[in-house]
């Protein structure tokens, strides 16, 4: 009996001291672990603060052409322009809307991307602001709208601009008008540049529009002498806007044969004076007359617009395709005196 209560205590003490042991063990590292502290982040070097982001430039809020109170046609117009704005819009933030889906998009055929050419801007977002669509032809079922546009775009951080001319083709069908063709001038960003001469002081006056494509048939040396020299006697007193010389006007007097005199060089377009279009002034305004006659002070013996001032034989002549510009051409060559 005695022996075996022994051992039993025996047994329960040993037991005891290796829970106590056991425990003891444990718990050194069970406090270290709760107690030491965390451990300090390394150090990075110190390096330059990032750039923010370069702001995206805004382009100019652009509103779609609506015809003035004496255009004639107008749905003419604008259907012509519809298609130019579908063609320069290009909207950011996003997949770029392919040119073909904008074209069905505003009513005209996808296949008009084939000859867009310039008349796409070369990157996006853009914008196409119409300067002045003005009628270079117009007939019952077919016409020939000349759009000069003004495209801007976003390269990087900067805003880029350039003015594209393009004689649009347009037939009429049940009623409705459509572009059936695309024929705009290739830009000469070199042009200006390479003037020389009265050309050259025509476009430094600052007082006579130019159009990027009319820049390139002066700098080609196709305009006649005699025109540039009249812009610059109009230019002491008004201010004209060119639409077109050479470049983007139809080669023959739309509906005929026969060559015009803007093929030939030997005659300018003006779609409007001192700053106000020639389609918004009255036929008998006094401002539209002596400007009249003034380009027939230049010398000019063919003088389409508005009015016509002489009577049938004169000088002048007025249609509805010239209530919209002023034509100031030469019908004898050069050196006919």
């Amino acid at each position: 009996m005695t022996g075996r209560g022994v051992g039993r205590r025996g047994f329960l003490a040993g037991a005891a001291a290796a829970v106590v042991a056991a425990c003891g063990a444990e718990q050194p590292r069970s406090r270290a672990a709760r107690t030491m502290p965390p451990r300090p982040p390394e150090k990075q070097p110190a390096g330059p603060a990032p750039e923010p982001p370069s702001p995206v430039p805004d382009l100019p809020v652009v509103a779609p052409w609506q015809p003035g109170g004496n255009e004639i046609s107008p749905e003419v117009k604008l259907a012509a322009v519809r298609v130019l704005e579908a063609l320069g819009s290009v909207p950011g933030g996003g997949a770029v809307t392919p040119a073909a889906d904008r074209l069905t998009a505003a009513g005209a055929s996808p296949g008009l991307e084939r000859t867009a050419g310039p008349l796409l801007p070369p990157a996006a977002p853009a914008v196409a602001q119409i300067v002045y669509p003005q009628y270079g032809g117009l007939e019952r079922g077919t016409a020939s709208v000349m759009t000069v546009v003004r495209q801007t775009w976003v390269d990087g951080e900067a805003l880029l601009e350039r003015v594209v001319t393009a004689d649009v083709r347009l037939a009429r069908s049940g009623g409705v008008w459509t572009v059936t063709e695309l024929r705009p001038v290739a830009p000469a960003p070199a042009a200006a540049a390479a003037l020389t001469g009265p050309a050259a002081e025509l476009a430094a006056s600052g007082r006579v529009q130019l159009p990027e494509a009319a820049l390139a048939d002066l700098a080609a040396g196709v305009v006649d002498a005699r025109v540039v020299a009249a812009l610059l006697e109009l230019s002491g007193t008004y201010q004209p806007a060119v639409s077109v010389f050479r470049g983007g006007h139809p080669e023959n007097v739309f509906g005929t044969d026969r060559t015009s005199n803007h093929t030939r060089g030997r005659a300018v377009d003006i779609w409007a004076v001192d700053g106000r279009p020639v389609v918004s002034m009255g036929k008998d305004e006094p401002f539209l007359l002596d400007f009249l006659a003034a380009v027939r002070a230049t010398g000019s013996d063919e003088i389409g617009g508005p009015v016509d001032p002489d009577g049938p034989g004169g000088k002048h002549f007025a249609d509805d395709l010239h209530r919209d510009h002023v034509h100031l051409g030469f019908e004898r060559p050069p050196d006919d005196r």
